[in-house]
């Protein structure tokens, strides 16, 4: 199983990372906004904001594909009794590969002769890692986290999958299944070990229970749907071969099919936003960053760069022993050492209260000014809409009155939480939460100040502020980038589902659709055509 697996494996990182000399760790609760100035402005270097919608956006297709280089690592489970699926076009089955939550894709790799659907269900909770991002993907960075848990150093899909190190353990076989598919006739051109003369003894059996297995014994090594490591480069591309592949239905077919790429992209969308993956619960309270600001080279190699340049592979390899490190801590770390906060209900209650209000305060900011009294009153309602239940009745229009205003507004969620039982990580997670809620109420407080006596105030004067809000707001909106803001507008029809557009550049993934694209713009793909050369979104777990 990988957790057990991981557990010897980081034995060895935390021997090798206490070699290391570490540089001053940045303490981050010393940082607390609490103690600040309520009008002081985050650093250029402040991670806060990307933290936030790093928990924000965990296990959720739309933002992953936004930015897909991860920069997370979490621990997560997988309740007993989720139905889990594995797709092969080779016989026999497997013991270290991928399994997917949908059967649509699964079903993507099940074609051929050999095609076949193996469903399975967990026998017990499946304590796993969760690496954010487009992890399941080899784009280019988005297995730089993985690299350094497993290799210690960075090296240069359309739905959520796991990597499963051992089929025997912690599932149970309850179907496999020959598919009906587009190319029955297909067979690999070349030969597979899965008969039971390429076994050695030391190979591991086909699970005890459940149906018998078609063509075969367990393949003892990792293989890629039933494709071994030496023969992965040899069949590179299979499926950009298919449209050459003739069609044969399986007998006694009747009409066609539909496009099974198309069903599983599809089949993804269901997980796009807010909750995302149901069946996989995420434990915050482990959520590693590599965003953390104690990680200073990171901080440094971010200076230069664009948010979709950020990449873990800038890090120095001081800061990736003291990573490894903390993963060596978290894996081994007993699950009920942590306090009961909910961190992805707190930022969902966070973007709840200003997801909607932000956009509109930017609406109304950006609306042509024919007659600046009127607009600014409408600009102020939505100030005080916001701001009234952090409004103290007492030193109303005083300097302490705004101070204490802003202070409200940043502490309501935050300030009684138990931060005495708080892991390293949910320090992180609080220090990053009051970051985001600071620099929100800091813009509304400092437009409130203008707007509180704005009435009689000069339309010269009246102009300049709103010119001065919008592009704070518009900066507060992009410096937050938060997932509820990535949809369609207006939303799609029934007959189309959205996905984002990467940047340009990507290098080819391992599988999955290939989507071609120069920005981020959400946009629709109707589900009457797919163009072959899109690619989705695939996180690793």
């Amino acid at each position: 199983m990988l957790w057990r697996s991981l557990v010897l494996l980081l034995a060895t990182i935390s021997i090798g990372a206490s070699q290391v000399p570490f540089t001053p760790v940045v303490n981050v609760a010393a940082q607390s906004w609490l103690s600040r100035p309520w009008n002081e402005r985050p650093s250029e270097d402040a991670t806060g904001n990307l933290i936030f919608q790093s928990l924000s956006s965990l296990l959720q297709m739309m933002p992953n594909s936004k930015h897909p280089i991860g920069h997370s690592i979490t621990r997560v489970t997988i309740p007993q009794g989720t139905v889990l699926y594995h797709g092969r076009f080779v016989g026999g089955c497997p013991s270290m590969d991928w399994i997917a939550f949908d059967p649509e894709h699964a079903m993507m790799f099940a074609f051929g002769r050999n095609g076949t659907l193996l469903t399975y269900t967990a026998t017990r909770d499946l304590q796993l890692v969760y690496f954010d991002g487009c992890s399941g993907n080899k784009l280019g960075g988005v297995i730089d986290t993985q690299d350094i848990l497993i290799w210690g150093a960075p090296r240069a899909e359309g739905n959520t999958e796991i990597m499963y190190c051992n089929f025997t353990q912690g599932l149970e076989l309850v179907s496999a299944m020959s598919t009906v598919n587009p190319i029955v006739d297909w067979e690999p051109p070349m030969p597979f070990p899965t008969s039971h003369q390429t076994r050695s003894k030391d190979d591991p059996p086909p699970p005890p229970q459940g149906p018998n297995l078609p063509g075969g014994h367990c393949t003892p090594e990792a293989t890629f749907h039933g494709l071994t490591k030496d023969r992965i480069d040899e069949h590179d591309g299979f499926r950009t071969q298919e449209p050459d592949i003739p069609f044969s239905y399986p007998k006694g077919w009747k009409g066609a099919l539909p496009n099974l790429d198309i069903e599983a992209f599809h089949a993804g969308t269901w997980h796009n936003q807010f909750p995302g993956e149901v069946r996989v619960h995420v434990d915050p309270s482990s959520m590693i960053s590599l965003y953390d600001p104690a990680l200073t080279s990171l901080v440094e190699a971010r200076r230069s760069m664009t948010r979709d340049e950020y990449r873990p592979a800038n890090i120095s390899e001081v800061d990736i022993a003291r990573v490894r490190s903390d993963i060596a801590e978290v894996m081994t770390r007993d699950p009920a050492v942590k306090t009961r906060v909910d961190w992805e209900g707190l930022a969902r209650v966070v973007q709840d209260r200003f997801g909607d209000r932000l956009p509109f305060m930017r609406h109304l900011l950006h609306e042509p000014v024919t007659n600046a009294t009127a607009q600014i009153m409408k600009v102020r309602k939505q100030l005080v809409a916001s701001l009234i239940p952090y409004m103290p009745r007492t030193s109303i229009g005083k300097p302490e009155w705004f101070a204490t205003i802003a202070r409200n507004c940043a502490v309501r969620f935050t300030d009684h939480l138990p931060q005495t039982g708080f892991t390293k990580q949910e320090q992180i997670l609080l220090h990053a939460v009051e970051e985001v809620l600071h620099e929100i109420c800091r813009v509304y407080t400092e437009a409130w100040v203008d707007a509180f006596d704005a009435e009689g105030k000069p339309a010269s004067v009246i102009r300049e502020w709103l010119v001065k809000w919008r592009d704070d707001f518009d900066s507060l909106v992009e410096w937050l980038d938060w997932p509820v803001w990535i949809k369609c507008d207006p939303a799609c029809g029934v007959d189309a589902n959205r996905t984002v557009r990467k940047a340009a550049g990507c290098p080819k993934a391992s599988h999955g659709l290939r989507m071609a694209g120069t920005n981020h713009a959400a946009f629709r793909l109707t589900l009457k055509g797919f163009h072959r050369q899109r690619q989705t979104c695939g996180s690793s777990i």
